[in-house]
């Protein structure tokens, strides 16, 4: 689920391919040393109306949960 900064969680996506890739793919600056993960992903739903506020834990960039536990918190 991809978390939009200051909103939330509201969508589910499907990730197709995960890979490692550059900042700057493709031009004529991209600095090979500037790597970063790269999903490819589909939308598949939405699940709310209104986007849920989310902690996110690990660096503050993701947390790893279930859909369980996004739908029905406290399980």
């Amino acid at each position: 689920m991809p978390y939009l900064k200051c909103k939330g969680v509201r969508d589910l996506y499907l990730i197709k391919i995960a890979r490692l890739g550059y900042r700057k793919e493709g031009q004529l600056k991209e600095d090979k040393n500037d790597l970063r993960l790269i999903f490819e992903i589909e939308f598949v739903k939405q699940l709310f109306e209104e986007y849920k506020p989310m902690e996110l834990k690990i660096w503050r960039a993701f947390t790893d949960t279930t859909l369980s536990k996004v739908l029905i918190p406290n399980l």
